[in-house]
């Protein structure tokens, strides 16, 4: 069984979902180098909502991909999507956004393959 071709409406979609992710490495990366910092009480309880936020907002593109690949019979693509990315701790480190950067990045790849797959 072969997989569909891409459609321009959807191919379109797709850039501007690996446009979301490259956002998402952007804040993540500002996170990063806020976690660092000698922080307590609200403060810290700031960076880690922050960081519960954009996990979330994560999620949401992950799951917006994987239903939206399923949509057009892209079933082995989606299945990357499916999976939940990591959540921060209750002091979150650098590693927890060092965790959520390589989740986006493996995403950002296969969606990367996917559309140079279509375009070959």
């Amino acid at each position: 069984m072969t997989t569909p071709p891409l459609t321009p409406q959807f191919r379109a979609w797709l850039e501007r979902e690996r446009s979301w992710g490259a956002h998402a490495l952007h804040a993540v990366a500002r996170q990063r180098r806020l976690l660092p910092a000698e922080t307590h009480g609200l403060e810290r309880f700031k960076l880690r909502m922050a960081l519960v936020e954009l996990t979330g907002s994560v999620a949401r593109w992950a799951n917006g991909l994987y239903d939206g690949l399923n949509k057009v019979g892209r079933g082995e693509s989606a299945a990357l999507f499916a999976a939940a990315p990591p959540f921060a701790g209750a002091d979150p480190t650098t590693e927890d956004c060092d965790q959520l950067r390589q989740y986006v990045q493996a995403r950002m790849r296969a969606l990367d393959e996917l559309l140079a797959e279509d375009a070959g």
